[in-house]
């Protein structure tokens, strides 16, 4: 049985997505009979529960200051600290117990003594998530340059944020591709941009969260935290885009749903969902994450997995530029190629005028597209996988 070692932002990690992207590649390939885990490897060094506890009392909560306004500073910052410490340490324990629960190397490695993993595994597996993008593209673990020439290093559904880098990031992003033995991306823009700058090809293949079926997700998922009335959720990454949330607010009343959204989100505020009102959840992990797209009447999100978990769910959904950004440089890339892969692009919200209907989205032909997606996807692992 070969045993694979999979880098990617695993450790530490608050980032609900990328964490259950990190349970499905594991889970799937040992479902093919792979002893397959995750790295653990830290290549930041922060104090992972007193990170969020940081930034978001360095985040300028305007509703906060007005109330406290009156209060002498040195209570006022006591009592913010308390009031977010006890909910995020609840949301980072919540998020700590799943990780803990993905098959992951015992050992935790640093850039230090990442190369003794190279003895560990035969195969190492980089991805999927945002491997490359421009912050990490310099590190060497995540091109797995810490390897024997004769260990296989494939890629799978690797992605970047953004869709070409500029001339001295393209010449090296050029050079780390050299090293893998097999290349699989996750956006298609990002294979045409491979295979225009490369003499490598590329496939496109699905993130490991759609590698599951709705089934095995509901298996791990936790509903006992469901609203009782009927509910959107809100699920946004960026923190600038106010008319994004206030779309979604009059969605909820127009049609007499309540809203349920995630506050401090990877312990980061986001001063525009003070548009939001309803339910702001702090009991929130992985596994209340998928339960709460699954029971949603509709979700409104930014973000790449709140899209994937909804197409893979087939719930109703409405999708959103990440802080109104575009061009070849934004990180929106990936949303729009999954919207244009599944014949879902009438569900990008790209103006604050649009108008939005409650009519159910007919997934049929999204679903043929991703079981045949699929069906592709695995069988390409498969074979890089192989001799």
């Amino acid at each position: 049985m070969k045993k694979i070692g999979i880098l990617t932002h695993y450790l530490n990690s608050n980032n609900l997505g990328g964490l259950l992207q990190a349970y499905a590649l594991v889970f799937k390939l040992k479902q093919f009979s792979y002893q397959a885990e995750q790295i653990s490897f830290c290549f930041q060094t922060y104090d992972s529960k007193s990170m969020p506890i940081r930034r978001a009392l360095l985040a300028k909560n305007i509703i906060l200051k007005r109330i406290f306004f009156y209060i002498p500073s040195r209570v006022r910052r006591y009592l913010i600290h308390q009031y977010l410490k006890t909910r995020l340490f609840q949301q980072n324990n919540i998020i700590k117990h799943f990780a803990h629960d993905i098959v992951h190397s015992a050992c935790v490695y640093s850039d230090t003594s990442i190369s003794q993993a190279n003895t560990k595994y035969d195969i190492i597996i980089t991805g999927s998530d945002q491997v490359w993008n421009f912050d990490q593209l310099p590190h060497f673990a995540f091109w797995g340059e810490f390897t024997t020439p004769d260990k296989k290093v494939i890629s799978y559904a690797a992605s970047s944020d953004r869709k070409k880098f500029a001339s001295l990031a393209e010449k090296l992003f050029i050079q780390k591709l050299a090293r893998l033995n097999a290349i699989s991306v996750r956006e298609k823009t990002l294979k045409e941009y491979i295979e225009r700058i490369t003499p490598y090809k590329a496939t496109v293949v699905l993130d490991p969260t759609f590698l599951l079926s709705p089934q095995e997700w509901l298996k791990i998922a936790n509903p006992t935290t469901l609203p009782q009335k009927p509910y959107i959720f809100c699920y946004f990454l960026g923190g600038k885009s106010a008319w994004q949330r206030k779309i979604a607010q009059a969605y909820a009343d127009k049609y007499g749903y309540e809203v349920v959204h995630l506050p401090y989100i990877m312990g980061t505020l986001r001063l525009a969902d003070r548009f939001l009102k309803g339910q702001s959840r702090y009991d929130v992990g992985p596994r209340e994450f998928i339960a709460l797209i699954n029971g949603a009447q509709c979700v409104f999100t930014d973000s790449f997995h709140g899209l994937a978990f909804s197409i893979n769910f087939g719930k109703n959904f409405y999708v959103f530029n990440r802080d109104d950004q575009a061009g070849p440089l934004s990180m929106n890339a990936r949303i729009t190629d999954t919207l244009a892969t599944f014949g879902l692009t009438q569900r990008h919200v790209t103006n604050k005028n649009t108008v939005l209907d409650n009519i159910p989205l007919d997934f049929t032909h999204a679903h043929q597209v991703l079981a045949r997606e699929k069906e592709l996807s695995i069988n390409w692992l498969l074979n890089a996988l192989k001799d």
